[in-house]
């Protein structure tokens, strides 16, 4: 009788169970890197960054980092598990440890490589705790992928186990003696030979079996172990609510009721998981296996224990429509996952610690252990929670100073006089714009792109109009208040250190005579795809979904670092291998790239530290995703607002009558794409006027459309954002929407998005105001301009008009400013029918469009007064308390 190991066929069964899982894995990591080069569903986006690493920054390091632990990882869990187990397991048992421990090993693979990715970056403004919040976050969601994945490796994995098991009971029974059957077979018990195996105390790994470690594990692992679910649980919620926040809604009793349900339904999952699943398979495992096992049953737990939490934000806040469940789903599982992790980190040692002294210490002695035993778990998840609770709280950035602004308009008696903006908050609600005489303020305006340095595809057609007076009287004929000028910091500062004066008086111009007809600006750091000196060179070949890049407009050829990655935009021009790279070389301040862009800006708050005109500084538009979504699209994207944010404050302080103004920061541009994404850890900065500004572009021109379904639909862009704002304790206004698609379906979508901004008293700008057909947004082969609010034919550039509809609902009345709070705002989108509600003392100001005077009826206000503007009426009135405004 051959003993133990190769009498069973463990050895057999799990290389071949581990060599299935590489395998598959490989391969399925292969297509769906080829296949998806953004690397938001893939594993990395790093078939197109090539398989040796160039430089410190580069992708490829996903090759040689991540993909080996994932891969060799797994596999080796997978070999190990299974040549315990066999040949008494049963193939769906393998199925379930192949899946558990792919998920698990994503995550940790993840965690390893984005360290990597921060230690290269350096530590310098990475705040700890909310870096790790970020970090554990981004890992879960790699787990999460790998749960979606998951099934398919391990299916195969388990099929190709199954075919092996039939062959080694085949080859047994050809070796048995006296009639007997082959010692066991899937599913069958052991023989009597099998004490053999285990008289020694050793099982097929070499670990202690029955009398050893391992079954110490197994028993106290049943009893006490998964009780610091709830901690881990802890520890995710907080983690989710700086990069998911806009998963989920709020529910009663908030992060308690949250740990408790998914706490306590992980702990049940768990342990049922554990006695009655995974405990069985390892009666012959040693204690590395067994550790193993009781970690991935912890991840699979924190996954299956986040389920009725998603449940019950559904039930209460709804599950969002369109696909949108699908991307909530994820993001509840990607909290599970950590959830599961972050127990296994303090359950695990205290696990293995608690048996070794079961086994070695005398009976008689454990009776004090045995009040350990009772007492640890609870007292120490008490402890856990407690810290947990402030573990993930913003960290604290570099002071700034305070400085006080103007409350007068700076023309005393001129009504197109702008005052300084501010945030203002109260207790109980969410944070607004206001000015600062503590009036609530909408903005609501449009971009204008005609300062940008765009490339130009054809020499023949200008890419901008000029920008003159006259755009901005047809702006306050609409009613517009606000303007998002965008810059380009390739005019700005064309060689290193050196500014451009000229074009610093043509934003200084474009300022003044906007303000001039009563509209504020908000000075916006464009770009799209980082740079227009990022186009591919002639002669470029692309893999097929792929096409050569064309460089847009944004940084300065001295700032475009791409490392010879390839100039092939994927899903559109922004997610180009090229255009990743500059941008985590800026991420990571390579050569000093993101020191020079945050002297940049305080270049520009030097100048306009002292205009209440402007509004504030658009930090850095549509950020790209770097390399590693996640970690450079999140941590340190967010070290780099960090950064800016300093210079500005700085510059602003050190300026003669210079005054801070609002700051406002966006996520990167897959949110414009699909309507969430990863943000900014909370707390990359504590400064008390940030703004959150992402892009609002549901059912219009997200990645989504191009496939003919809804992911996240126009309401639920709209909830996405406020729930993140909540999240960042900041205001919420969109930078930009629009761009609904052709005239049949364009009115409805437009007026949805408009009607939602009314109900929840929002501003946005939308873009743009007017495009030129050199453009290179624009379809070379386009007649007419299109996108923009002002047309023209193209090639030749006569004026066009505007779609009446579109002109009406956009010059539509609203209240430009309002003392206190606003509390429900209604405005028709085809007539002058306004309706709203605040509460607060002061002056109300609202824009009224049409030829007729306007009539009005109110309560609580005093002293109305309707003023001739251009296209309409300006009334105000004093408020003092409880005010409602009717105007038709």
């Amino acid at each position: 009788m051959l003993l133990a190991d190769d009498q069973r066929g463990g050895r057999r069964l799990g290389l071949t169970a581990s060599l299935t899982t590489a395998v598959v894995l490989a391969v399925l990591c292969a297509v769906l890197g080829y296949a998806d080069g953004t690397g938001l569903f893939a594993p990395e986006n790093w078939p197109d960054a090539g398989f040796v690493p160039r430089d410190a920054a580069g992708p490829a390091w996903a090759t040689v980092v991540f993909l080996p632990l994932l891969i060799g990882g797994s596999a080796l869990a997978v070999h190990r598990l299974v040549r315990a187990a066999a040949p008494a397991a049963r193939a769906w048992w393998v199925f379930g440890a192949v899946w558990s421990s792919l998920v698990l090993a994503a995550f940790l693979a993840k965690l390893v490589y984005s360290v990597l990715l921060l230690a290269v970056a350096g530590p310098g403004g990475l705040h700890l705790f909310p870096t790790a919040g970020a970090l554990l976050a981004e890992c879960g969601m790699t787990g999460a992928k790998y749960a979606v994945f998951g099934p398919l490796v391990a299916g195969l994995a388990a099929a190709a186990y199954r075919i092996a098991v039939g062959r080694v009971r085949a080859e047994g029974a050809k070796v048995t003696k006296n009639g007997k059957d082959d010692p066991r077979g899937e599913g069958g018990a052991p023989a009597e030979n099998d004490e053999h195996a285990e008289s020694d105390g050793r099982g097929a790994d070499g670990g202690r079996v029955a009398t050893g470690t391992g079954r110490g594990l197994a028993g106290v692992a049943g009893i006490a172990g998964f009780a610091w679910l709830p901690a881990g649980a802890a520890v995710a919620l907080q983690a989710a609510g700086g990069g998911f926040a806009w998963a989920s809604g709020p529910v009663p009793g908030g992060l308690g009721t949250a740990t408790l349900l998914t706490g306590v339904t992980a702990v049940v999952a768990g342990i049922g998981l554990w006695r009655r699943v995974v405990s069985p398979g390892l009666t012959r495992a040693g204690t590395g296996v067994t550790l193993w096992s009781l970690a991935t049953t912890l991840t699979a737990a924190g996954a299956i224990g986040f389920a009725p939490l998603w449940l019950l934000d559904g039930f209460l806040n709804g599950f969002g429509g369109a696909l949108f469940p699908v991307a909530s789903v994820l993001a509840h599982l990607a909290q599970g996952v950590t959830a599961g992790v972050c127990a296994g980190v303090v359950c695990l040692p205290w696990v293995a610690e608690l048996a070794w002294r079961r086994r070695t210490e005398p009976a008689a002695e454990r009776g004090g252990l045995a009040l350990a035993v009772r007492w640890a778990p609870p007292v120490a998840i008490a402890a856990v929670l407690a810290l947990a609770t402030g573990t993930l709280a913003p960290g604290t950035v570099i002071g700034v100073a305070s400085v006080d602004a103007p409350t007068q308009p700076a023309a005393l008696g001129d009504r197109t006089g702008l005052l300084p903006l501010t945030v203002l908050r109260q207790d109980g609600e969410d944070p607004v714009i206001g000015d600062s005489t503590g009036r609530q303020v909408l903005l609501r305006g449009v971009n204008v792109n005609q300062l940008i340095d765009y490339g130009q595809p054809d020499p023949a057609k200008p890419t901008v109009w000029p920008l003159e007076d006259s755009d901005y009287a047809l702006m306050a004929r609409y009613g517009f208040d606000v303007q998002r000028l965008a810059l380009s910091w390739s005019a700005l500062e064309p060689q290193r250190g050196v500014f451009d004066d000229a074009y610093l008086a043509r934003v200084r111009t474009a300022v003044d005579q906007a303000a001039a007809h009563g509209i504020h600006t908000v000075l916006d750091m464009h770009q799209d795809t980082f740079s227009k000196y990022v186009s591919a060179a002639p002669g470029t070949r692309c893999r097929a979904n792929a096409s050569p890049e064309f460089g847009n407009d944004g940084a300065p050829k001295w700032a475009t670092r791409t490392d010879g990655a390839k100039a092939c935009g994927f899903l559109g021009r922004d997610l180009a291998p090229n255009v990743q790279q500059a941008f985590t070389n800026l991420y990571d301040d390579t050569d000093g790239i993101g020191t020079e862009f945050a002297r940049a800006w305080a270049h520009l708050a030097d100048t306009f530290a002292d205009e209440p005109a402007v509004a504030g500084y658009d930090l850095l538009n549509e950020p790209g995703p770097g390399n590693a979504p996640g970690v450079t699209s999140s941590i340190l994207l967010g070290r780099l607002y960090q950064q800016a944010i300093t210079s500005i404050r700085t510059a602003e302080s050190k300026a003669p009558g210079g005054f801070h103004h609002l700051v406002f920061f966006e996520p990167s541009i897959l949110w414009s794409g699909l309507g969430f994404d990863t943000t900014p850890p909370a707390g990359f900065a504590d400064d008390p006027l940030l703004v959150f500004s992402p892009h609002l572009y549901s059912e219009s021109i997200t990645m989504d459309q191009g496939l003919g379904v809804t992911l996240t639909s126009v309401e639920q862009g709209y909830t996405t954002a406020e729930r993140t704002a909540r999240a960042y304790g900041a205001p919420l206004w969109s930078g930009e929407w629009g761009w609904f698609g052709e005239p049949d379906d364009f009115r409805a979508r437009f007026d949805r998005f408009l009607e939602r901004q009314n109900t929840d008293v929002l501003g946005s700008a939308i873009w743009v105001w007017k495009k030129a057909c050199g453009d290179p947004q624009n379809d070379p082969a386009a007649t007419t301009s299109g996108g923009g609010v002002v047309l023209y034919t193209c090639p030749d550039g006569k004026p066009l008009p505007s779609p009446a509809h579109e002109i009406t609902a956009l010059s539509q009345a609203y209240p430009r400013s309002a003392p206190g709070r606003l509390t429900s705002l209604r405005s028709s989108l085809t007539g002058r029918d306004l309706r709203l509600a605040g509460t607060g003392t002061g002056t109300l100001d609202v824009w009224v469009p049409g030829a007729s005077r306007p009539e009005a009826e109110q309560r609580g206000l005093t002293g109305i007064r309707t003023d001739r503007q251009p296209g309409g009426w300006r009334l105000t009135a004093r408020t003092s308390g409880h005010y409602t405004l009717h105007v038709a």
